[in-house]
């Protein structure tokens, strides 16, 4: 079997730029609400969090087929419990089929790991599709990029990390710093100033606090298997 052929087929949703996050709250600190750059950011977002899930239905082992997905139709592979990185998976609606080793490679070290955000991006996804007003879409941008994730096993209430590296490219260290230094205004203040401040002492007690030792790339702390 041609695994290269396979993984050409997977394309991942990409992080949103800083610069355009940034430009949308200097907007909203101004008062404008800038609807084509809420709708571009919001929708990066939403393609993410998608990739996101995918990979964490794969990990469960249901593997969406992204040959049959390009061409307007769902087909779930099941993925054998067992068998390491040469387990096949194979889709019966098309001849797409790659090795589960593959297939892992392809989100590797690329802040894709579900992690304990999951609930955090679900509601995302639910959220932004059902906004129809460019207020309620910069809202549920706003609470999403200051979720965190939480362990699911030690202490499932103590946050561990800022989901937004999951979400908006660069180093988790550079990333927490450029939440904080957003700028806010007027469109929708106190909302926003209200998750603002939740967001900063929930920051406080994170599991994770930066090192330099930790701070080498992107994926330094992704938690990945």
């Amino acid at each position: 079997m041609d695994e290269a052929t396979g993984a050409e087929d997977i394309r991942w949703a990409p992080r949103v730029p800083k610069r355009k996050v940034r430009r949308l709250y200097e907007w909203e600190a101004k008062g404008i609400l800038d609807e084509e750059l809420i709708e571009d950011v919001g929708f990066t977002l939403l393609l993410r969090c998608r990739s996101i899930l995918t990979i964490r239905d794969a990990r469960d082992g249901r593997v969406a087929c992204p040959r049959c997905e390009r061409e307007g139709r769902t087909t779930i592979v099941p993925l054998a419990e067992e068998g390491g990185p040469e387990r096949i998976i194979a889709c019966t609606a098309c001849e797409w089929q790659i090795t589960w080793g593959a297939y892992h490679k392809t989100y590797r070290h690329k802040q894709l790991h579900s992690g304990g955000a999951v609930a955090a991006f679900e509601t995302y996804v639910k959220a932004y599709t059902r906004a129809r007003t460019p207020k309620s879409k910069i809202l549920a941008i706003d609470r999403l990029i200051h979720e965190f994730h939480y362990s699911l096993r030690t202490a499932p209430d103590t946050p561990t990390r800022a989901a937004a590296v999951n979400l908006i490219e660069g180093k988790l260290t550079d990333v927490v710093r450029f939440l904080d230094e957003l700028t806010y205004g007027e469109a929708a203040k106190e909302q926003l100033e209200s998750r603002r401040h939740e967001w900063r002492a929930t920051l406080g007690r994170q599991l994770w606090q930066p090192k330099s030792s930790r701070d080498a790339g992107d994926d330094a702390n992704e938690q990945e298997e």
